[in-house]
């Protein structure tokens, strides 16, 4: 390793660090970088349309009444849900427009009924893939010191 490479703290610094022994374990754990963590949880547009529902139930909004015939998603201009409802009594299509901001709550919601957890700091976006809206989250950790857990050694 060059010295000019252990100097400018890059890369190179950890990997010549591999090839001696630390004299204590505390050296390296001290200089641990920090990791991310990137999640894609996939909603198929049945399971758009429960959380949907399970959200509008959840905060006492009302979808108009009828069966739902079908869900559309909109990825441009701005990512959103069409939910197509027919009203038998009426004979008629009703077509509901469910913007970003009400999706992503939905599909969190609708992660915590299936007990699928998800980090409360992560950032949230919408991407779409073919039929299915996908919640993508993206945790970046700070960097931190390993620490011991449990009972001290005598």
């Amino acid at each position: 390793m060059h010295r000019a490479d252990a100097e400018s703290g890059s890369a190179g610094e950890y990997l010549g660090r591999m090839t001696k022994s630390p004299s204590k374990s505390s050296d390296l754990n001290s200089r641990l970088p920090a990791l991310g963590e990137l999640r894609h949880i996939s909603f198929s547009k049945d399971a758009l349309v429960m959380a949907v529902k399970l959200y509008y139930a959840a905060t006492k909004k009302a979808l108009p009444s009828g069966v739902v015939e079908g869900c559309e998603i909109v990825a441009t201009p701005d990512t959103e849900v069409e939910i197509t409802i027919r009203d038998d009594a009426a004979s008629q299509l009703q077509k509901v427009r469910i913007p970003a901001e009400i999706i992503g709550a939905a599909m969190i919601n609708y992660c915590r009924k299936v007990n699928v957890p998800l980090p409360r700091d992560g950032k949230k976006s919408l991407l779409v893939s073919g039929d299915n809206l996908i919640l993508v989250i993206n945790v970046q950790a700070q960097p931190t010191k390993l620490f011991r857990t449990g009972t001290s050694e005598h």
